[in-house]
């Protein structure tokens, strides 16, 4: 699910954990009580990037003689190109008749390997977050259980008990808080 809005973060950032939800169904005629819980991980969003390229403070571009087929144009000309990622040492090699579509193509294919090599560790980052906001699935790193039973609702971290269930799921949260 994802919300936006003004101070969204500042509403939902501590309703990370296990939330539990205590029920007896109007069609179980014994009248147990069906315990069901649910994680919570609150992240939130990384920021679009519209046009992503590689500052050139960053990127070493060297040429040289290209090699393998193509005659003695290919032999003599540095038309070859290596770019490479000054930070990560990611390179590109194009050899090719025509060094500025050679570095042109080169610089292409660079951004596009160290934009992948950003998103894979981010994404990363944000598994190890997550993980550790879900926990282990254990009931008791639970912080909030919701029993309709008794219309209240118990913060596990506060303490604090309301009877007001309905205000708590419509948002309400600070009377448990």
């Amino acid at each position: 699910m994802q919300f936006s809005g003004d101070n969204v973060w500042e509403k939902f950032r501590h309703e990370a954990g296990k939330h539990v939800v205590q029920r007896c169904p109007k069609n179980d005629r014994s009248g147990r009580v069906h315990t069901s819980i649910v994680s919570v991980a609150v992240m939130p969003l990384p920021p679009e990037q519209s046009e992503r390229s590689l500052p050139l403070h960053e990127v070493e571009v060297t040429t040289q003689r290209g090699h393998g087929k193509g005659g003695q144009h290919q032999n003599t000309t540095d038309s070859a190109v290596r770019a490479t990622h000054k930070s990560t040492g990611l390179s590109v090699f194009i050899n090719g008749r025509d060094q500025y579509q050679n570095k042109k193509l080169a610089l292409k294919i660079l951004t596009n390997k160290v934009v992948l090599a950003k998103d894979k560790e981010a994404e990363t980052l944000y598994g190890i977050e997550r993980r550790e906001q879900l926990g282990n699935g254990s009931r008791g790193s639970k912080i909030r259980t919701y029993n309709f039973l008794r219309r209240c609702v118990t913060d596990h971290r506060t303490g604090k008990k309301t009877h007001q269930l309905e205000r708590v799921l419509q948002g309400e949260v600070g009377l448990v808080i």
